[in-house]
């Protein structure tokens, strides 16, 4: 359920989030905890759902991925924007003030771990085999020292965040009410395009409403995504903001009392951000949703469509109409639907039931496909999300980057941990070289630079070069600096 999801999550803030003692440490199983009679990975499969048994060990298998594998060099290059160059403003301890958080078999968490490079991650993720990576806030001083700087309201010595990627999180199980086919965990091919309507509404609102540049959008390895926004004003941005922001995004409200109304922020006449993400709501709603989800073919999920009608002889009507249409055409019936509302609206000689008609189309298409984020995760600096190119513990996919004007993204298609090594073997066999670049990680990390890395790294180095060049000519006037 989505509120055992979110509790979760909770346990990842900085103020839930208990670290794990030197002698804790000591007694950590190194092999998963697995239900009653099961010994392997579930892994989604894409026509049927059917949960697929891959062997796997996790002692043995995410050694070889942590040591040949990950790609630990990409991901500490974009974490130190640019402060690993040989660069007179480079801030040379920026990387030990970075919090990574590894959660290792049996669910123990150990927090508050900085790594100055890629070699001493790497050490690190060999020597403790963590099944996930959490990545969380750059921090005053190195968070290893946090305890000596636990002063109250008004100390000097204070431990504290302060810069952290602004994140999203989508995930599909908040999809479940409008998705006919899957539910809680799974996905498939009908309801994976949720997703990639999110990922375009969200990609658009936040480089043309934000103005934000370089999005990193990750799989999450099993049922969702992550947005990472790298802007350095996005990293800055307060708790305040984040909120902020997120809410811009929040446009589904839940239900009303009775649990059938599905209530939504929208305006009439639409705010111009929701009225350009329309656009992309209604090439999917008629071409892919209605007729993949067949929604309006079941008493279930029609009715909270019909609930929808605020006008009582409008919502009849259509329900009539419905009787006589065939039962197992949801296009259609949404057309019925469509053109008795318009028929309505321009009927009505104004007052509330003429502005709720005129909302109506608008809420249902908004109310069922609209991004639906997880708001608490983006609400604050120091919340802890999990990094890109972790290996999912309960499905073995890769958390891969993801290209936002991809259309044909297939998570049953993402690279398994198995599958790599496999590659990576085949490679060997053929006398190659053994490295992630022989197998589809090579792929994954393509994209990464490509669709965020390149322009990234560009626009670090020249922040950096235009700083010294203040600095440059400040001591050259003989000025105080004035950034």
């Amino acid at each position: 359920p989505a509120h055992d999801r979110h509790r979760e999550k909770g346990r990842h803030s900085s103020e839930n989030m208990a670290t794990t003692s030197p002698s804790a440490m000591d007694h950590v199983s190194k092999k998963p905890k697995l239900a009653d009679g099961e010994d392997a990975m579930d892994v989604d499969d894409k026509e049927n759902r059917k949960i697929a048994k891959v062997a796997f060990d996790h002692e043995t298998h995410m050694r070889i991925y942590y040591d040949s594998l990950f790609p630990a060099e990409s991901m500490m290059k974009w974490l130190a924007y640019g402060n690993d160059l040989k660069h007179p403003q480079a801030d040379a301890g920026f990387m030990q003030r970075r919090e990574f958080c590894f959660t290792l078999p049996g669910d123990v968490f150990v927090r508050y771990q900085s790594f100055k490079d890629d070699k001493e991650l790497r050490k690190e993720l060999k020597s403790k085999l963590p099944s996930k990576i959490d990545i969380g806030p750059v921090f005053n001083v190195d968070p290893s020292k946090r305890l000596a700087y636990s002063g109250g309201a008004g100390s000097d010595r204070v431990f504290a965040p302060t810069e952290r990627e602004f994140v999203m999180d989508i995930d599909m199980t908040d999809y479940d009410d409008v998705r006919t086919c899957c539910s809680a965990a799974d996905i498939c091919h009908k309801c994976w395009p949720l997703m990639d309507v999110a990922v375009k509404v969200i990609d658009q609102g936040l480089r043309e409403d934000f103005g934000f540049s370089h999005l990193l959008w990750v799989y999450s390895g099993r049922r969702g995504i992550h947005c990472w926004v790298c802007d350095k004003r996005a990293r800055q941005l307060s708790n305040e903001a984040r909120a902020a922001v997120a809410e811009y995004f929040s446009v589904y409200k839940g239900t009303d009392a009775s649990g059938l109304v599905k209530r939504v922020n929208v305006s009439n006449p639409l705010h111009p951000s929701l009225k350009r993400g329309l656009k992309t709501l209604n090439e999917y709603w008629r071409e892919t949703y209605l007729p993949e989800q067949q929604l309006l073919e079941d008493d279930k999920y029609a009715e909270p469509v019909l609930a929808m009608i605020p006008v009582a002889d409008v919502r009849e009507d259509v329900a009539a109409a419905w009787k006589r249409a065939p039962k197992d055409d949801s296009v259609q019936k949404w057309d019925i639907l469509e053109s008795r509302v318009n028929k309505a609206r321009k009927a009505a000689k104004g007052g509330p039931d003429k502005w709720a008609l005129d909302k109506c189309v608008n809420e249902i298409i908004f109310a069922h496909v609209y991004p639906r984020l997880d708001v608490e995760v983006s609400k604050h600096m120091n919340h802890l999300l999990k990094a890109p190119f972790c290996v999912h513990p309960k499905t073995g996919r890769v958390c891969v980057p993801m290209d936002p004007k991809d259309d044909d993204f297939d998570p049953n298609k993402v690279p398994t941990v198995i599958q790599l090594i496999d590659e990576m073997n085949a490679a060997k066999a053929a006398g190659k070289e053994v490295s992630y670049k022989e197998t589809a990680m090579n792929d994954a990390v393509e994209t990464f630079n490509r669709t965020f890395w390149n322009g990234l790294k560009k626009e670090c180095k020249e922040e950096m070069d235009q700083l010294h060049g203040k600095v440059r000519e400040a001591v050259a006037a003989a000025k105080p600096l004035d950034f």
